[in-house]
């Protein structure tokens, strides 16, 4: 698709879009921590109506999916969706991991060749970016992720 249009608007509305999707949700996250997630949904907010604000003062046309596969867009963002499927399942710590690999793995294949070798270098490293994120959540904003059959 290379239709043109005001990507800083365009940016902005489904911005608000997923902040009010996010709101509705919210009572169900609020048990888990007190102030986080309004927080986050407050940001959210402002951003995207600073994105909107910029796009009517400074409006410009860029076209959409100009750089990339399509296909890949696509992809990736099915592959996240599936992410957030299986996260009740699974949990957040092993859902995340399986799928941000797969990700690095589908999306690498664009650039370079994939290798068992690489895999392994690879992997670990999206282990440990999970396992960061993971540690700082849980035991310093005491925010509890989803647990599944495993943890």
């Amino acid at each position: 698709m290379n239709r043109e249009i005001n990507t800083d608007i365009a940016s902005g509305l489904i911005g608000l879009l997923l902040t009010g999707l996010f709101y509705f949700g919210l009572e169900d996250v609020l048990w888990m921590s007190i102030i986080f997630p309004e927080v986050a949904g407050a940001i959210m907010d402002l951003l995207s109506i600073i994105l909107i604000i910029k796009g009517l003062v400074k409006p410009s046309r860029s076209p959409v999916f100009k750089e990339g596969s399509n296909l890949r867009w696509i992809v990736t963002g099915v592959l996240f969706f599936c992410w957030v499927m299986v996260m009740p399942v699974l949990g957040f710590f092993v859902s995340t991991v399986l799928f941000m690999s797969l990700i690095v793995i589908y999306l690498a294949r664009a650039r370079t060749s994939v290798t068992i070798k690489k895999i392994l270098v690879w992997v670990p490293i999206v282990i440990a970016e999970v396992t960061f994120f993971y540690v700082i959540f849980t035991r310093f904003l005491y925010i509890p992720l989803p647990e599944g059959m495993f943890f």
